[in-house]
C-alpha cells in the first residue's frame, strides 16, 4: 500500500518535472528567435551606420574642395581689390 502510494507521489512529481522541463524549452526556443531577430536587427543598423560615416567622409571632401575653392578665390579677389586677406 505504501509503495503503491509512493509510486502516485513519484508520478506526480515527474509530470511537474516534465512540465517544468517543456516550459524551459519553450523559453529558450523564445529566446532564440528573439535573438535572431536582434542580431538581424542590428546588423542592418550597422550596415546603415556605415553608410552614413561613408556620407561624412564625402561631405567632409566636399567641403574641403569649397573651403579651398573659397580661400583661392577671395586671396584672388583680394589681390585685385588691394584689400586684407580673410581666412576661411
Amino acid at each position: 500500500m505504501a509503495s503503491d502510494e509512493l509510486k502516485i507521489v513519484l508520478e506526480d512529481v515527474k509530470e511537474k518535472f516534465d512540465t517544468v522541463i517543456e516550459a524551459v524549452n519553450r523559453v529558450r526556443e523564445t529566446l532564440e528567435r528573439h535573438e535572431q531577430k536582434n542580431d538581424e536587427q542590428f546588423k542592418k543598423i550597422d550596415m546603415e551606420f556605415l553608410g552614413i560615416k561613408k556620407d561624412i567622409r564625402e561631405l567632409r571632401g566636399d567641403v574641403n574642395g569649397l573651403r579651398e575653392d573659397l580661400t583661392d578665390h577671395r586671396e584672388n579677389t583680394e589681390l585685385h581689390a588691394g584689400g586684407k586677406r580673410k581666412k576661411a
